[in-house]
């Protein structure tokens, strides 16, 4: 007769073990976790410098002819500029209208005529300036560089 209480209970302690396990799973799991720890996150940022002047070869003229003028820049050579993949050279005339934009790296780019005009209309301080730019690929956005400035005095 012992063995009739045994073959009951295992099915009683089954379904108990069982629906305590249910329980314990329905309860959801609670966790906390508190730490500080600082991000480094390393930026650099590079200036573009202008040219070195000793390291740019420019040549200059104001030629006159009776009562005509003509004005010349010419950048002969020029070493690239730190951080710059683009150069410019801009010529500006005595009322401060920019007269020409060339791209360094083609030689149309590198070389000012004025045309010839009358003496009047040439006189005064020419400037040229000589840049370095990093224009960002696939992008209209650069990064202008400092700026080498020289002038021609056109009498």
């Amino acid at each position: 007769m012992e063995c009739k209480g045994i073959i009951w209970q295992v099915p009683a302690i089954i379904l108990a073990a069982v629906l305590l396990l249910m329980g314990a799973q329905v309860s959801p799991a609670h966790a906390q976790f508190n730490d500080t720890d600082a991000g480094a996150m390393a930026l650099t940022a590079a200036r573009i410098p202008a040219p070195a002047a000793n390291t740019v070869a420019v040549t200059k003229s104001c030629d006159s002819f009776l009562w005509f003028a003509q004005a010349k820049i010419s950048v002969g050579s020029f070493p690239a500029v730190p951080f710059a993949n683009y150069h410019e050279l801009k010529v500006i005339d005595p009322d401060g209208v920019v007269q020409f934009t060339g791209d360094m790296s083609k030689s149309s780019g590198r070389s000012y005529s004025s045309g010839i005009q009358s003496i009047g209309d040439l006189s005064g301080t020419w400037t040229y300036q000589i840049r370095g730019y990093y224009k960002v690929p696939n992008s209209t956005n650069f990064w202008a560089g400092q700026p080498l400035s020289g002038t021609l005095n056109c009498p």
